[in-house]
């Protein structure tokens, strides 16, 4: 009987621990953003509750509760959740998460929800199910709801355990870039990353998800979304929910493969890029050999030409001036080749009786110019 009564008292102890361990833990899964964040909670001014306090503006599964908001902005973010929501239960299944929509107006403690010197930007608490962003960047308020909202429903359909890493990653990439429409441009940046590579490079078991998660939206952008999309594309919906890092690495080959044949518009293999490498080579070979002469026509040493004699100009010495030599120059230049005394010297071209004519006529002209 005492053993018996041990046994019972042992029990009893032991469910109370249970109970202790896990009794705050369930009591928080699905609680309102009101019942979290008193402090925001039934705030009054005057007796009037303010536009700071919590109000619920979706109810269900994912119910949405917004602080600090203006009805207009309110409605946006609720529709947008709204249809992640529907997609995500289209293509996962069933979940269910809180999402509190705060603002920097709101009563909220945001110190208590810093990470090191990160401030309160998105804030997701998966066993909790609870996800709380900062709606200071309206534009990023919806991918990142659609990245958080992903990683609550992988958790959740993974028994309530750590889903792989980065496959869940890349599941939440898919559905950020879904909502803001990017597959087409993530698919042109994943061909022109993928030039060579046909071969799996990513390790899509490497680590798990952390249960808490703080982050900031306006980095947490990247196209592997678009290989998630190949993946739905080729094999449904359910293999969103395969953990099987084997069976991942040969999508991700397959997709490498399609990315090049995108990239080239052919399925086939084919030889003509031999003919269009070497038309290639050649022409930059024909390039460098034109430059390579241009350049040392250029630089090549030519003879100087000769210096041309200078023209005697303002600062060159002049010749030492003969008055008697000039007079007689200037004398000469003046008189007529028949009076010059120097006819032989100046006049060679007179001769014979036209020489001895214009002689005795000078001989004449100078008696009656003696007179």
């Amino acid at each position: 009987m005492t053993k018996f009564a041990s046994a019972v008292v042992i029990f009893a102890m032991a469910t109370v621990f249970i109970i202790g361990l896990s009794g705050p833990a369930t009591a928080v899964v699905g609680e309102s953003c009101s019942a979290r964040f008193s402090e925001a909670s039934n705030e009054l001014a005057n007796g009037v509750a303010t536009d700071r306090e919590w109000v619920v503006v979706r109810s269900g599964p994912v119910t949405v509760e917004a602080t600090g908001l203006t009805p207009a902005l309110a409605t946006r973010f609720r529709d947008e959740i709204a249809l992640i929501d529907a997609w995500i239960t289209e293509d996962i299944g069933p979940y269910a998460a809180t999402v509190c929509l705060v603002s920097n107006e709101s009563s909220i403690s945001f110190p208590g929800y810093e990470s090191g010197a990160l401030r309160l930007h998105a804030h997701s608490d998966l066993p909790e199910r609870l996800f709380v962003i900062n709606v200071h960047r309206v534009g990023f308020v919806a991918p990142a709801s659609a990245y958080a909202l992903a990683q609550h429903a992988l958790w959740q359909h993974n028994g309530d355990s750590a889903f792989p890493v980065p496959i869940a990653k890349a599941i939440g990439q898919w559905y950020r870039a879904r909502i803001l429409d990017r597959l087409d441009q993530y698919h042109q940046d994943q061909m022109s990353l993928n030039l060579f590579n046909t071969e799996p490079i990513v390790d899509w078991t490497s680590s798990a998800q952390r249960p808490v998660q703080d982050w900031n939206p306006e980095l947490n952008f990247a196209s592997i979304g678009i290989f998630v999309d190949f993946a739905v594309a080729s094999y449904g919906a359910e293999v969103l929910l395969e953990t099987d890092g084997a069976r991942w690495s040969e999508i991700e080959g397959e997709w490498r493969v399609a990315l090049r044949n995108d990239r080239r518009g052919r399925d086939t293999a084919t030889t003509g890029w031999m003919g269009g490498g070497a038309v290639v080579v050649g022409s930059l070979l024909v390039a460098a050999a034109a430059i390579t002469l241009g350049l040392a026509s250029k630089y090549r040493r030519k003879r100087r030409a000769q210096t041309p004699v200078p023209i005697p100009g303002f600062f060159s010495r002049p010749e030492p001036r003969n008055e008697s030599r000039m007079t007689t120059f200037a004398r000469e230049r003046e008189e007529p080749c028949f009076l010059s005394p120097r006819l032989p010297e100046r006049c060679p071209e007179v001769r014979g009786s036209e020489r001895d004519s214009r002689n005795h006529w000078a001989k004449n002209h100078s008696e009656s110019f003696a007179v």
